[in-house]
């Protein structure tokens, strides 16, 4: 058989698996099947929460696994993929000192970036940022966290991401609050530079080839986060403990000297990552089982046995720092928003290559990204001339599996911003393969014409968003973050919430309020606890927790409770037919005192 021929089978039954693939895309839609009625997108339109899995699930592994097995019976036949029961090879390559002076130059360039930046004052978003200031504001009141506190997320994000700075900076407020998040920005960045350094490693490429793959792609990836911060909440530090698992992962699969550290301190990480972003820390945990198999399948007992100590000490830790009541309630508030999260806060994922819908395009090109990357991995996987190590081919196995997990985000909540923020990972992927295909290619040499108009390009067009360079901000840098921490939390909020707060401090003598909207951020513009746990009321969905509130709410006795009519900031359903029956609760026990503007207080009887 000719290539040519071999080209087009291959082609063809590619074509093939895809296109079928679509059509099952397009027949997967069951029907609402879970135990209660959750009011949400899925129980309006009568489908389940578990379509949007199921079709990526069919859609990648059915398109991947016909590619996998057309390219190794068409060209491969005889190639074995991976010798698992072999002894683990320990990885031989050194960095140079060219690369650390790469990653020193932009680490240099994020430095000056961050010192340039001009800290913006911008209205405080009422629903993220508001969640996490007054949760913030109820642990410095009570010192509880889960007890006191129904937690969308964990408790860096949800309540230490605004406390860490109030009590470092001694100042409770936006502006502190604020300047500590530019603060974390910079801190991703650092380990994002750190993870690409690593990266960079497992492709085997020649130094000076190395170098030029190097610097692309620290370009490519630094500045497309950058594209995906955004400006009123950035989520990426969410991001974290994802960067530093890849980065021991690294030294984890490539067996190098600290390989008995690195598992002891990935399975430690697993756990804690919890409290830093739950939906990371899940998909550490989901990660930790992979590298444990890993190391089972290669004889590793001894690295194996460390991965399961590094874990069982940090939720020893864990119990010891928070107490065994508070890790209970961490318990249930963790298996609530698992259980429940897609059901009141998701909708169905943009139907593929739907030219209708303007939407769908974004949520295509992510699945193509992903199918592209499993294109690629079983090409490494089979093509023995790459030179590619069997320590490299299983970190490429790893960071495809991992690239999937935190795609799951996008899967529960398919709007753009958590498209953008879930593909970050495969995006780099996709581009780190593309560029050492490129620098391997023996039609393209490092010193030939068109590998210098494609460097120049690649460079020109991430470098749009390394042009900050502020020097009269990297000079009055102290003074102008000291001037942001110390501005009026006045100068965040629109004039209504501060009419709204001169009238309840006015008219009502409270020690904490009580509401009933999705405005989480009422209880830190007065400065008053909340009185229940259920601050966030974006999370109450099933009867059980609308019980729980119902209850705290009759043994707390709140004097007021504050409901906001008219809800516009986010396509949300209105509150009082999402919760009924905590609404009738309050109906039955409460009395309308005023209104104001959008809100009515509620008034104990």
């Amino acid at each position: 058989m000719n290539k040519k021929i071999k080209l087009l089978y291959l082609l063809l039954g590619t074509c093939f698996a895809l296109g079928l693939s679509i059509f099952f895309w397009k027949i997967i839609n069951f029907n609402y099947n879970f135990s209660e009625e959750i009011k949400g997108y899925y129980l309006e339109n009568n489908l389940s929460h578990q379509n949007n899995l199921i079709k990526f699930i069919t859609l990648v592994s059915f398109s991947v696994l016909i590619f996998f097995l057309l390219l190794k019976n068409i060209y491969y036949r005889n190639v074995k993929i991976l010798n698992l029961n072999s002894a683990f090879i320990r990885d031989t390559s050194r960095s140079n000192n060219i690369s650390k002076i790469i990653v020193a130059i932009f680490l240099f360039i994020i430095l000056i970036n961050y010192l340039s930046k001009d800290l913006i004052v911008y209205k405080i978003d009422y629903f993220h940022e508001g969640l996490t200031l007054s949760y913030a504001l109820n642990y410095l009141s009570t010192k509880e966290i889960w007890v006191n506190s129904y937690l969308s997320n964990s408790i860096f994000s949800d309540i230490f991401s605004a406390v860490i700075p109030w009590i470092f900076l001694d100042n409770i407020s936006v502006g502190s609050y604020r300047v500590f998040h530019d603060f974390l920005r910079f801190l991703t960045e650092i380990f994002i530079i750190f993870f690409i350094y690593k990266l960079s490693f497992v492709y085997n490429l020649k130094n000076k080839e190395h170098n030029i793959f190097l610097i692309l792609l620290l370009f490519f990836s630094i500045s497309l986060n950058r594209d995906l911060t955004e400006t009123f909440y950035p989520f990426r530090y969410r991001d974290i403990p994802i960067f530093i698992m890849l980065i021991l992962s690294i030294n984890f699969l490539k067996f190098d000297k600290n390989s008995y550290i690195t598992p002891t301190l990935i399975g430690f990480l697993s756990f804690l990552s919890l409290f830093w972003s739950l939906d990371r820390g899940i998909y550490l945990i989901v990660a930790i089982i992979f590298l444990f198999m890993q190391a089972m399948l290669k004889k590793r007992h001894l690295a194996a046995s460390l991965l399961l100590i590094g874990f069982s000490t940090s939720l020893l830790l864990s119990i010891i720092l928070f107490g065994s009541t508070e890790i209970k309630d961490f318990y249930k508030n963790t298996l609530n928003i698992v259980k429940y999260f897609d059901l009141y806060a998701g909708s169905s994922y943009p139907t593929v290559f739907d030219l209708k819908n303007s939407h769908s395009s974004r949520g295509s090109i992510n699945l193509f990204i992903i199918i592209v990357n499993g294109f690629l991995l079983s090409l490494f996987l089979l093509k023995s001339n790459l030179q590619l190590t069997e320590n490299s081919k299983i970190s490429f196995i790893f960071f495809y599996f991992i690239s999937i997990l935190v795609y799951k985000s996008a899967l529960s909540v398919p709007d753009s911003y958590h498209m953008k923020q879930s593909i970050y990972l495969s995006k780099i992927l996709l581009v780190s393969h593309i560029l050492y295909l490129f620098l391997k290619s023996k039609y393209i040499s490092t010193n030939s014409y068109l590998s210098i108009i494609a460097i120049v390009l690649i460079f020109f067009v991430s470098i749009k968003n390394f042009t900050t360079f502020n020097i009269y901000n990297i000079k009055n840098f102290k003074k102008i973050n000291y001037d942001y921490i110390k501005l009026s939390d006045d100068n965040f909020f629109d004039e209504s919430y501060l009419n709204l707060k001169k009238l309840i401090l006015k008219n009502y003598n409270i020690n904490c309020i009580q509401i009933f909207s999705y405005d989480a951020i009422v209880p830190y513009l007065i400065k008053k606890k909340s009185c229940t746990k259920f601050n966030f009321l974006y999370l109450v969905s099933s009867r059980n927790i609308q019980e729980k509130m119902i209850y705290e709410m009759s043994k707390k006795s709140p004097e007021i409770i504050l409901f906001n009519r008219k809800y516009e900031f986010l396509d949300l359903i209105p509150v009082e037919k999402k919760i009924i029956n905590v609404f009738n609760y309050i109906e039955l026990n409460y009395y309308k005192d005023r209104d104001y503007e959008n809100w009515t207080i509620y008034k104990r009887k």
